[in-house]
C-alpha cells in the first residue's frame, strides 16, 4: 500500500457544476497557431489601411476631377467681387435731330437695414417721404440686409428732403439714369415710355429696346478677409456699350402742328376722341402720329392703362364713306365699271329686307363713278359694288393690305376685320362697298388709300429713319421696304382726280387749302352696337387726303370720334385736314401748285 507524502490530503472529487479551487491550467499553444494568428491581424490592418487610402484617393481624385472648377469658383467668389457697370439707354431724335427723349442723372435712396438700431423710428420718419405704411417698411428692413430701395429717380427736392433727415449710416444715395420726354406729351403714343430700370414698355422704346439698352458692363474687385472691397483691386472684367441713338422719320413740328389742331379740333366738336395721321406717301415715313386724349410718358402711371394704347394702330373702326376709294379703283382695276358708266340713282335701293339711303339726295336721275365719290353716295357704292361681286371685292381689299398688319415698326398693331365671302349675308357686299361691316386701324386705311397717291404701288409705313452711335456715327439705315403694285397707274390717276372734284364742288370743299390742290375724301361711319346693329346718333367723322397734286408730299387722315351736334366727315373732320395740311405744307416749305388769289381791297 503507497503512502502519501506528509501534509498532502487526498483531493476531493468535485461535484456536479462546481469549479476547481485553484487556478485552471490551459492546454500549451503551438508557435504555428501564434504565428497563424499574427499574420490574420496585420493583414486584416492592412486591408484596413489601404481601403482608407482608397477611399481618400477616390475623393481627391473626384474633386480634381469634376468639383475643381465649382470649389475654384467659390475660392474666388469669397476673395473677389463682381459688380455690373451700367450703360447709358440710346436717345431718340426727330428728323431733324431735334431731341425727343433723352436721359437724365437722378438719385435714388437705400437703406441700411444693418446699420439701423431702431427700424421702428426709422420706419415712422422715412414714411411720409416714400408715401408707404411704416409697417411695410418695417418689414422690409431685414437685419441681415445690407441694402434695401426706398424710392427710385427722386427729384432733387426730395433728395434734399431725404438728407435733412441726417440719417447717415442707415440711408444711402446712388446715382441713376432716369428717361426723361423734354417735350411733355408730345408724340406720347409714337414714343411709348420705360419702366423703372429703364426697359421699354410700349411705342418705339418697346420696339427698339435691345437697340437702345446697349449692354452692361462687368468689373471685379478684390475683398479683403471680412468681405469689404478693396478699390485697389479693381479691374474691366467687360466694357460697358452704350445704346445706339434713334433717329426717327417723325418730325418735331409737324407732330406739334397735329397734336394742337387735333386737340383743338376735339374741344371745338365735343368729340369724345380723335386721331391725326400724316405720312410721305411716296415713301411711307410718319410725319406725325397724334391721338387725344394723351398723356405724358414721364408720368404714364398717373393715366389709366387704357390711354397708353396707341390707337390710330392698336383699335379698329369702320372706316364709312372714306372705304369707298377702294371700292372705286377695284371696279375700274378690274374692268367691271368704266369712267363713262351710269347708275341710276334712286332714292333709295332695296336689298333683302334692308333699303340703303344717302345722307343727301342730290341725284334724281343717273350718276357716274365719278359722282358716287364727289357726293359720296352709298346707293351708288352699294350698285359698284354689286357689280364687282363678293370674290373680286375681297380679292382688291386683301390687295390694298386690309385684314392684315402695315408691318410699321411699332408695338400692337391691329389686323383689322375682313371676313371672309362666304360669311357676306344679306346687304353685306353692299354695305362693305361704302365701309360699312368691315373694320380697319387708322393707319390701315392711310396706307391702303395712300397707293392711289403713289401710281397704285403700297408702301410699309416706318417711324425709324436710321440708326446711330452717340458719336453720330450710322450704324444701321431703313432699308427700302419692298413695294407691292395694288391697281395700274391710270386707274389710281383716275380715282385721284375723283377725289381732287370732291374737294373743288363735292362734299370735302372746306378742306381746300388756297394755294393747293388737294384730293380727299369724306368719311362718316355709325359706331357698332356691342349686340348687333349701330348706337343711334353716335358716329364717327374723318378725312383722308393728298397734297399737293401732283407729286403729293402729304398723305393725312383725321378721325373725330362721337362729334356733338354737326357729325358729317365734311362739316367736322374737312376742317381739321385743312388746319393740318396748310401750316405743314408752309413749315415744309412746298410751294403753291396754284396761285394765291390776291386780298380783297379794303375801301
Amino acid at each position: 500500500m503507497t503512502r502519501r507524502p506528509p501534509g498532502r490530503s487526498r483531493p476531493r472529487p468535485l461535484r456536479s457544476g462546481q469549479r476547481p479551487a485553484g487556478p485552471v491550467r490551459r492546454p500549451a499553444v503551438s508557435e504555428v497557431d501564434l504565428q497563424r494568428a499574427v499574420r490574420g491581424r496585420l493583414t486584416f490592418l492592412f486591408v484596413l489601411l489601404f481601403a482608407g487610402q482608397a477611399v481618400l484617393l477616390g475623393r481627391l481624385v473626384y474633386i480634381q476631377g469634376s468639383q475643381a472648377d465649382h470649389l475654384q469658383r467659390l475660392a474666388l467668389n469669397q476673395q473677389l467681387g463682381a459688380f455690373v457697370l451700367p450703360t447709358h439707354r440710346g436717345r431718340i431724335f426727330d428728323r431733324a435731330g431735334r431731341p425727343l427723349v433723352t436721359n437724365v442723372e437722378v438719385e435714388s435712396v437705400f437703406a441700411v437695414p444693418r446699420a439701423i438700431r431702431d427700424p421702428q423710428e426709422f420706419a415712422r420718419r422715412v414714411a411720409p417721404l416714400v408715401r408707404m405704411d411704416p409697417r411695410e417698411i418695417e418689414r422690409r428692413l431685414e437685419p441681415r440686409l445690407y441694402f434695401v430701395w426706398l424710392k427710385r429717380k427722386v427729384s432733387p427736392e426730395t433728395a434734399a428732403t431725404f438728407r435733412a433727415l441726417k440719417l447717415e449710416g442707415q440711408l444711402g444715395f446712388l446715382e441713376e439714369a432716369r428717361r426723361a420726354y423734354p417735350n411733355g406729351e408730345l408724340a406720347a403714343h409714337l414714343l411709348g415710355f420705360v419702366g423703372i430700370d429703364n426697359q421699354g414698355l410700349a411705342g418705339v422704346e418697346l420696339a427698339y429696346d435691345s437697340t437702345l439698352q446697349g449692354r452692361p458692363g462687368r468689373a471685379v474687385v478684390g475683398r479683403d478677409a471680412i468681405g469689404r472691397p478693396i478699390v485697389e483691386t479693381q479691374r474691366l472684367a467687360a466694357p460697358a456699350v452704350d445704346g445706339a441713338d434713334l433717329v426717327l422719320t417723325v418730325d418735331q413740328v409737324v407732330q406739334h402742328i397735329a397734336e394742337r389742331e387735333l386737340e383743338k379740333a376735339v374741344e371745338e366738336t365735343g368729340a369724345v376722341r380723335g386721331m391725326a395721321l400724316v405720312m410721305d406717301p411716296r415713301t411711307g415715313e410718319m410725319l406725325a402720329l397724334a391721338a387725344v386724349p394723351t398723356y405724358n410718358p414721364g408720368a404714364f402711371q398717373r393715366v389709366p392703362p387704357k390711354r397708353w394704347v396707341n390707337r390710330p394702330i392698336g383699335e379698329v373702326f369702320e372706316p364709312g364713306s372714306t372705304f369707298k376709294l377702294i371700292t372705286a379703283a377695284a371696279a375700274l382695276d378690274s374692268g367691271r365699271v368704266d369712267l363713262t358708266d351710269v347708275f341710276d340713282c334712286p332714292e333709295s335701293l332695296q336689298v333683302g329686307t334692308h333699303r340703303i339711303r344717302d345722307a343727301h339726295r342730290y341725284c334724281t336721275t343717273s350718276q357716274t363713278l365719278t359722282d358716287v365719290i364727289r357726293y359720296s353716295s352709298n346707293v351708288g357704292a352699294a350698285e359698284v359694288a354689286a357689280r364687282l361681286g363678293k370674290e373680286r371685292l375681297y380679292e382688291y381689299i386683301r390687295r390694298f393690305g386690309f385684314g392684315a398688319p402695315t408691318g410699321i415698326d411699332l408695338p400692337g398693331e391691329a389686323t383689322g376685320i375682313v371676313r371672309p365671302p362666304q360669311e357676306w349675308l344679306g346687304p353685306g357686299l353692299q354695305t362693305i362697298g361704302f365701309g360699312q361691316g368691315i373694320s380697319a386701324t387708322a393707319l390701315q386705311m392711310l396706307v391702303g388709300a395712300s397707293a392711289l397717291a403713289n401710281d397704285g404701288v403700297l408702301v410699309r409705313p416706318h417711324v425709324v429713319r436710321m440708326v446711330r452711335d452717340r458719336e453720330g456715327r450710322l450704324l444701321q439705315g431703313v432699308s427700302a421696304a419692298p413695294r407691292r403694285g395694288v391697281v395700274a397707274p391710270e386707274v389710281a390717276a383716275a380715282v385721284v382726280r375723283m377725289m381732287i372734284r370732291t374737294v373743288e364742288d363735292g362734299t370735302g370743299k372746306l378742306a381746300a387749302v388756297p394755294g393747293y390742290v388737294v384730293a380727299g375724301k369724306t368719311g362718316t361711319a355709325q359706331i357698332p352696337a356691342p349686340g348687333g346693329g349701330y348706337l343711334q346718333g353716335r358716329y364717327i367723322s374723318s378725312f383722308l387726303g393728298f397734297t399737293p397734286i401732283p407729286n403729293p408730299r402729304l398723305a393725312i387722315l383725321v378721325v373725330l370720334e362721337e362729334p356733338r351736334g354737326a357729325y358729317y366727315g365734311g362739316a367736322v373732320a374737312a376742317p381739321l385736314f385743312r388746319a393740318i395740311a396748310e401750316r405743314a405744307l408752309w413749315y415744309l416749305r412746298v410751294p403753291p401748285s396754284t396761285p394765291l388769289a390776291a386780298p380783297a381791297q379794303t375801301p
